[in-house]
């Protein structure tokens, strides 16, 4: 009996799979494969009998998702493993990708040969139902079952967790094994939360929602996961250790969107992550009525944004030469106010938003208003000075940023020479060969990019060498008592001496007094912006001033 009669007698013993579960069978001698019929047809293979199916089907697998595959694969054909389990993203005939959990198995002969790779493949849907490295219900999912409780009226709790020592993780062990600690960590969530739903909520972060368990029964159950995260987790034999914080909250305002909850629970756990070293931020009955302000603020400052940024302003403060203390341009800075809330701090609400699927268009509005107000109102008379707008993380890693901030300009006509990015200290999260890449771009086409709050954060020095930036920002925390506090004098003139020998600008802000920038000025800052010189102020001021 020849390969092709062999594989499809043993095909047709097991094939009766449901609709959206395949299987296949690939004999490892001859590399000849056969695929279930609703395979080949959903995802346009070339025929149900396939060589070298590895890397034909290979073809199909989402590009952020192909190394994994890839090795898992490599690992199967040099005998390095005889299992398979991976979840990732795949291509149908339709070029929508779908998510596939994939299991298979090698069978050997009675001489330990290998003979056959036999595994099973469930089709889970649009890959925004998934997450490829946990396997859990995506943050898209998530937002649809918010919008659900919503929609329904139905109170609920919500535990909203990450993990904050996780770029320690991927730095000492590389991304694969941190991919495997998330999904170790989503399997002991699955455990203990019976009763509720877990779902991805981005990153290394993850969501916990649940009708029926209490918040003291979620802040329990954090308890334990912390206890957890320090001794349990093993990895490929290795033991590591993560460090967890979280937000809880209950739901039970009915008038406020999914996206408001999402954020506000972001922020929550931003809090206990960053600022309460893990402690749980919790919204009990005790702290209601705070939770249910800002949720209430979020819901007000989302629908601005979606009635064409009503009530935001924009404000420019300006940036001084340290040579003649002439102007070299300004930093727009967005403002908010709206009865009956009045005035919001911009540290609170961008914070808020800044993980909001909305933040996207606001920062889009902000380039557009920013831009034509320079144009019109500065440019007009004095053509040389700069304009600075800050571009958080968020945007930057949309697909469509480089697009959507090119059409712009275009749009504006703006002189691409005059326009300067800051990207804001959280920017440093994302991959950094990705950010490189986006900042040689920017690059190439005549905008020079700032590193704003420099100092701050992983690894800011390291960032010079990486990163081919046109300056730095050196961070208020630094500038603030600078003049009396030696400390900072030694870290700031270090920071700003790196900076000079490789051919940057350095700015510094928060300069508030006289004394604060002479104690600068000697270690080469090339220029100042603060209340010293200038508070924010309008494009109107603005103009009256330069």
């Amino acid at each position: 009996m020849d390969g092709i009669a062999l594989l499809s007698k043993v095909f047709e013993a097991l094939a009766d799979s449901g609709k959206g579960r395949y299987l296949f069978i690939t004999d490892l001698k001859t590399g000849l494969s056969k695929w279930s019929k609703d395979c080949v047809d959903e995802f346009g293979l070339p025929d149900e009998h396939v060589l070298n199916a590895g890397q034909v089907w290979g073809e199909h697998v989402h590009p952020i998702d192909k190394a994994r595959y890839d090795q898992s694969m490599h690992d199967i054909f040099e005998g390095r493993t005889d299992s398979h389990d991976l979840v990732y993203r795949a291509k149908n005939k339709k070029g929508e990708y779908v998510t596939v959990s994939c299991k298979g198995k090698v069978i050997r002969d009675e001489n330990d040969e290998q003979m056959f790779f036999v595994g099973t493949m469930i089709n889970h849907g649009i890959a925004s139902e998934y997450d490829s490295v946990t396997n859990l219900f995506t943050k898209e999912k998530l937002i649809d079952t918010l919008a659900d409780y919503k929609d329904d009226k139905e109170r609920y709790n919500i535990l909203f967790l990450g993990i904050y020592n996780f770029i320690d993780i991927n730095n000492v062990y590389g991304y694969e094994f941190g991919n495997k600690v998330l999904k170790t960590f989503a399997e002991k969530l699955l455990e203990y939360v019976d009763e509720a739903e877990v779902f991805s909520a981005g990153g290394t972060k993850f969501a916990v929602v649940s009708t029926s368990l209490k918040l003291k029964e979620l802040e329990k159950i954090y308890g334990e996961l912390v206890e957890y995260g320090k001794y349990s987790i093993e990895v490929d034999g290795i033991h590591v250790a993560i460090m967890l914080g979280a937000s809880c909250t209950e739901v039970i305002n009915f008038a406020v969107d999914e996206h408001t909850v999402f954020s506000n629970g972001l922020r929550g756990l931003e809090e206990s992550m960053y600022e309460r070293h893990g402690e749980l931020y919790a919204f009990s009955n005790s702290t209601m009525d705070k939770s249910h302000e800002r949720l209430v603020i979020l819901n007000a400052l989302r629908h601005s944004i979606i009635e064409d940024c009503s009530g935001f302003s924009l404000v420019f403060q300006p940036v001084i030469d340290a040579d003649g203390e002439g102007f070299k341009g300004a930093e727009a800075l967005v403002r908010w106010k709206k009865d009956p809330f009045g005035s919001v701090s911009p540290a609170d609400f961008i914070a808020w938003l800044e993980d909001d699927p909305l933040f996207y268009d606001l920062g889009l509005w902000i380039a557009r208003n920013a831009m034509k107000l320079w144009k019109e109102n500065v440019l007009s008379v004095r053509p040389e000075l700069n304009l600075s707008i800050n571009i958080s993380y968020t945007q930057l890693e949309r697909s469509n940023f480089r697009k959507d901030i090119m059409a712009i300009i275009r749009e504006i006509d703006f002189p691409t020479d005059r326009l300067k990015l800051e990207l804001t200290e959280r920017c440093t999260i994302l991959d950094k060969h990705f950010l490189r890449n986006e900042i040689i771009y920017l690059k190439s086409q005549g905008i020079d990019t700032i590193i704003d709050d420099f100092g701050t954060g992983f690894s800011a020095l390291e960032l010079l060498l990486l990163l081919p930036v046109a300056a730095i920002k050196i961070d208020k925390s630094f500038v603030n008592g600078i003049e009396e506090d030696f400390c900072k004098q030694a870290v700031a003139e270090a920071m700003i001496t790196c900076a000079k020998k490789i051919g940057l600008h350095i700015t510094a802000e928060g300069i508030e007094t006289a004394t604060t920038r002479d104690a600068l000025k000697k270690f080469g800052v090339t220029s100042y912006q603060g209340y010293f010189y200038s508070k924010p102020v309008s494009i109107e001021e603005y103009k009256q001033l330069v």
